[in-house]
């Protein structure tokens, strides 16, 4: 499932990951990180760790900018759990529109 969110420039972007087990519990992973480019492909966000809020739910909170880049921009949410050869790594992609206000 895809949620799709629209933004003012100027407001601050709010991206919540949920991580859960094959039983789907809610779990917390080895690491999860984020990645956020705006609607010029420029990065905003490259790999940062994402913050704890509850087990298994991350949060992370980008200030946009009044002049920031209007469009869609794009986000992946890459969660590792494991380490080595056994670690296992998946992603989510989401995006979200900024708008500049009337």
């Amino acid at each position: 499932m895809e949620v799709i969110v629209k933004y003012l420039a100027g407001a601050t972007i709010w991206v919540r990951a949920y991580v859960y087990d094959a039983d789907g519990a809610l779990v917390d992973p080895t690491s999860i990180k984020l990645t956020l480019v705006d609607a010029a492909e420029a990065k905003k966000v490259d790999g940062l760790a994402m913050t704890k809020a509850e087990v298994g739910i991350y949060d992370y909170y980008y200030n946009t900018s009044g002049s920031s880049a209007e469009g869609w921009w794009n986000g992946e949410v890459w969660v590792t759990d494991g380490t080595g050869d056994t670690a296992k790594t998946s992603f989510a992609e989401f995006s979200v529109e900024v708008k500049k206000g009337l």
